[in-house]
């Protein structure tokens, strides 16, 4: 990701995803907060990923997935919103948007 690009992601609200491999490796990302994004990251992520612990920048829990489905949301308002973009996306009548995601080594 360019410098710019970058500088433009980390202005906005964001959201840092945890993912944990199968391997127990675990890798950290940054994205846009909104329902679709969401959505997105955990399918783009789903192939990589035995479960996600999803965050905003104060480690508060957003969500947290077995692979690409989700566990727990205290939020239900945005679970709802969540599940409308993400349901049509794991029955793949829809396809996960292209998001800007960036890793915590990219954003150091």
């Amino acid at each position: 990701m360019d410098k710019e690009a970058l500088a433009e992601l980390l202005k906005k609200e964001l959201i840092i995803g945890y993912v944990y491999g199968l391997d127990g490796e675990c890798q950290e990302f940054y994205f846009e907060k909104s329902p679709s994004s969401i959505a997105s990251f955990i399918m783009l992520k789903k192939e990589h990923a035995d479960r996600m612990v999803l965050t905003d920048t104060l480690d508060r829990l957003v969500l947290d997935t077995f692979g690409e489905f989700i566990s727990r949301c205290p939020d239900q308002r945005l679970l709802q919103e969540i599940t409308k973009e993400l349901v049509p996306m794991q029955m793949g009548k829809k396809e996960p948007v292209s998001i800007p995601i960036v890793s915590v080594d990219e954003a150091s």
